[in-house]
């Protein structure tokens, strides 16, 4: 099943109408308030429920709604937007307008056994039935671009559960997105395509199920979703996406992407940190769900230690330490037993001793040293943009026979 979004708009509602759906955004916007205070004071979901029931003159699917709305959010989340409540500390905005933006959305989610929708729900004449409360509805006509409904209208008919979202517009429009659920049947891929998220930067590489052997390797840059108007980001984040879902299916691979926690990353470099703190990663992974509607496999998994292994193989097969990590990546989501004998191997096998013996320890004073690559190695390496060089003689572990350098490697500017 894939969630598919439809997008829409009220195009005709009366005075009263308005008046009563304004209503409802105010009572939504503050049950949602509420139950966020409640929920950070440590109180379960059921009393939350029940004391949102006694304060606010909603139903209990609202309530619901309302809690299902802010359960995933992170501590101190500003309603209305921090930038709006920053303007109206200076009074740049009044009262009344800030009130207007934090009470400026209302959702109703779906249920099949009451036709699709039972707080919101579309009729054949296109128009929205909303309940304000107190067995009170009105009607407001529905704008939803023909190709929409052509495609998914048959959904809309009250078989298939959907979710609705109304959320006022600047200008006092409302806009209405309808997500409802398709069958869409998403076919394993014969290989596997792990990206691996850099500020600035996507690299990824292809490898076969069966025989783990990298079929190519590259980078998609995305520099311009670093510290860009929110628009823009969004857009390159989708460009990049539909530019990573044709690799997926020119190759026919599965797309694997991992969690990053960049909120946790803490660095003595203040510049580090701000690439980092800014990285899109989440949006880029809601994003590429979309392309399960392509048939396209997306899969989410831990990419722990995957860093550390593309350091250590990264002059073994002549790749910079990115792609070799995307490597690492998709031999851990193809085999983990592999993955953790490759970490015992490169734990006694030294990045730079071509025959592959254990690294040769030798004393110098009381402190135990390791020797560098010499500076013939580390020349030929910076004369090579392409990343660092593999080391004659160095495939002394079998599996890295199937990571030999001359892959093909893609380059791709998302624009």
């Amino acid at each position: 099943m894939v969630k598919v979004t439809i997008p829409g708009y009220i195009c005709e509602i009366s005075a009263e109408e308005k008046e009563e759906l304004e209503k409802l955004l105010f009572k939504f916007g503050r049950a949602r308030r509420r139950a966020y205070s409640l929920k950070r004071k440590g109180y379960t979901k059921s009393e939350i429920e029940k004391i949102l029931r006694d304060e606010i003159c909603l139903n209990s699917r609202y309530i619901k709604d309302a809690y299902d709305s802010i359960k995933g959010l992170p501590p101190h989340v500003t309603f209305g937007g921090l930038n709006n409540q920053r303007l109206r500390e200076k009074g740049k905005i009044s009262k009344e307008e800030f009130h207007r933006k934090r009470n400026s959305i209302v959702i109703s989610r779906g249920d099949k056994s009451k036709s699709g929708n039972l707080n919101m729900r579309l009729t054949e004449r296109m128009e929205l039935r909303i309940n304000t409360g107190h067995k009170k509805w009105i009607y407001p006509k529905v704008y939803i671009p023909k190709k929409y409904l052509d495609r998914y209208g048959h959904l809309l008919d009250g078989s298939a559960p959907y979710t609705v979202i109304i959320k006022r517009r600047d200008d006092g429009g409302y806009d209405v997105r309808i997500t409802v659920e398709v069958q869409k049947e998403v076919k394993e891929g014969k290989r596997v395509l792990a990206l691996d998220i850099n500020a600035g930067h996507i690299d990824f590489a292809v490898m076969e199920k069966e025989e783990l052997k990298v079929v190519s390797v590259g980078r998609i840059e995305i520099h311009e979703t670093q510290f860009v108007r929110k628009g823009k980001r969004e857009y390159r984040i989708h460009s990049a996406v539909d530019k990573i879902g044709n690799i997926a299916k020119h190759y026919d691979a599965d797309v694997l992407v991992g969690k990053l926690n960049t909120g946790s990353f803490k660095s003595d470099n203040k510049n580090a940190n701000r690439k980092v703190k800014n990285m899109p990663q989440y949006k880029f992974r809601k994003t590429l769900k979309k392309l399960e509607r392509r048939g396209i496999k997306v899969e989410e998994k831990s990419e722990k230690n995957t860093t550390k292994v593309g350091e250590k193989i990264s002059s073994l097969v002549g790749l910079d330490v990115h792609k070799c990590s995307a490597i690492a990546f998709a031999v851990k989501s193809i085999s983990r037993n592999l993955f953790k004998n490759l970490i015992t191997l490169l734990s006694v096998v030294s990045s730079y001793e071509g025959d592959g013996s254990p690294r040769g320890w030798r004393k110098r004073g009381k402190r135990a040293y390791c020797p560098r690559p010499g500076l013939r190695v580390m020349r030929f390496w910076a004369s090579h943009s392409s990343g660092y060089p593999a080391i004659p003689g160095s495939w002394g572990l079998s599996f890295l026979e199937r990571l030999r350098t001359g892959l093909t490697c893609i380059h791709v500017n998302v624009c």
